[in-house]
């Protein structure tokens, strides 16, 4: 690509120029790399401006706007969006507006501002109705349901979809079709119904398998992977996951090999949780660790950032299940434990790199669980600085479910304080885990409530 812009720059053909400044700043921006794919795409809109190309000037403020999203960065990417939005407007140019209301909406959800969220989607599927694109409509009613999702609204989420199933239905659109099934297996599954999940998913592999799209077939057992993976059927878990991953290899799809090499090591390192034979877990645990040196690799390689953040805090986990199972006189605990913390503040470093501030507070909860609960981490004061740190960024970001775990945590936290007979540890973990049991109860999971209840119980003895 810079030989191409090289030839073009020596031509002096400054639309070329500019269109090359857009691909290159597309490929940062994929590689994840924002600061040179902003740049890029500045450069492309000079050129733009310069030849009095409006639209084309537009559209690179939406490519600056989504870099910016991507990356975390949610005022500037609001910003240069309303720029783009203002130019679609002035032109009366309906479509681009609808879809400029779509993307406001898509920085406002990620930044956790449900109600602006779903005010510009609506927005935008009203504009969309008018110019009769029913796919798009159909579209819009599965972003509405994301936000519905996100924030615990589980039925509003499902009629949304069902919504925009029926679109597809009447449009006989077996692709979309797939996706709302997809969708509303996800929908289940964050509300814990994973038979319901596991349903939808099958419905959705089934669609994928007659369309011939090998790798959503291998997206959709993982996700049968991850529903048996809640529901504690590691093994089954673990077969799915493996179907996926020999799907994706036949595909040389590298990156999602090293994503399922990734989750194969997280059910294994569960499985081996639950064996009592501690031979056959240590056994689990080092094919655990292959897979995870694996995915490293291939991550590595390619440069997938986001997927090496997830890869060196299971590596850390990984290692912590290890730790649970060393004796204490074990010459290697002080190796190990420099190791866990290295290797979870490596994968911290990446998200925050990548300004992915949510996913890193949910991974900074497990971090935190390790401190708590194997003892040769035992750290009550690291347990609850990192839990506490979770719970900001989830009511920041309105993240009810995950507000709840990271409220559960803090009571568990302080529930081992009162095994240390500290000062009010009972009066505190009791308040943490009634706070967490209002969001479970209101959010209508029964399971994770019930499992709230019968801590509580503890808490008052």
């Amino acid at each position: 690509m810079e030989n191409y812009l090289q030839t073009y720059q020596c031509l002096d053909n400054q639309s070329n120029v500019a269109n090359t400044y857009l691909k290159l700043g597309r490929i940062y921006q994929a590689w994840s790399k924002y600061t040179q794919a902003i740049s890029y795409y500045q450069q492309s809109r000079d050129l733009y401006e310069q030849l009095g190309l409006e639209t084309d000037v537009a559209d690179l403020w939406g490519w600056v706007s989504t870099a910016y999203r991507d990356w975390g960065k949610h005022k500037q990417a609001i910003e240069y969006r309303q720029n783009y939005l203002q130019i679609y407007q002035r032109l009366d140019n309906q479509p681009n507006t609808a879809f400029a209301y779509l993307h406001l909406g898509m920085i406002y959800q990620v930044w956790g501002k449900h109600a602006q969220a779903i005010s510009y989607y609506q927005q935008s599927r009203n504009l969309y109705e008018q110019l009769e694109q029913e796919k798009n409509v159909a579209s819009l009613w599965g972003c509405i349901s994301a936000v519905y999702c996100n924030c615990g609204k589980y039925e509003q989420a499902i009629d949304c979809w069902q919504n925009s199933l029926q679109i597809n239905q009447r449009l006989d659109n077996q692709s979309n079709i797939a996706l709302a099934n997809f969708n509303l297996g996800h929908i289940y599954q964050e509300w814990d119904n994973y038979e319901q999940a596991i349903f939808y998913y099958q419905q959705s592999l089934e669609v994928y398998k007659q369309l011939g799209r090998e790798k959503d077939v291998a997206n959709q057992l993982s996700r049968l992977a991850s529903s048996y993976k809640n529901l504690k059927n590691y093994k089954k878990a673990i077969y799915y996951n493996q179907q996926s991953y020999d799907l994706h290899f036949s595909l040389g799809d590298n990156k999602s090999v090293a994503t399922r090499h990734r989750r194969l090591a997280y059910t294994q390192s569960l499985l081996a949780r639950n064996l009592e034979d501690k031979t056959q877990a240590f056994d689990l645990l080092a094919q655990a660790e292959q897979n995870i040196h694996q995915a490293i690799q291939i991550n590595t390689t390619g440069a997938y950032t986001k997927n090496l953040a997830y890869d060196y805090i299971i590596l850390s986990l990984l290692i912590s299940e290890r730790l649970r199972l060393l004796p204490s006189n074990d010459s290697s605990l002080q190796e190990r434990i420099a190791q866990f913390e290295e290797n979870y503040n490596t994968g911290l470093s990446y998200f925050e790199e990548l300004g992915q501030t949510v996913d890193k507070a949910d991974q900074v909860l497990d971090i935190a669980r390790a401190y708590l609960e194997v003892g040769a981490l035992e750290n009550l004061d690291k347990a609850e600085q990192l839990a506490q740190e979770s719970l900001n960024i989830f009511q920041e970001y309105n993240r009810c479910k995950l507000e709840a775990s990271a409220h559960k945590l803090l009571g568990e936290i302080y529930l081992k304080r009162r095994e240390r007979n500290h000062d009010n540890a009972e009066a505190i973990a009791t308040q943490f885990l009634t706070e967490s049991l209002q969001i479970y109860r209101a959010l209508d999971l029964h399971e994770k409530a019930t499992e709230l209840e019968k801590l509580l119980s503890t808490s008052g003895k």
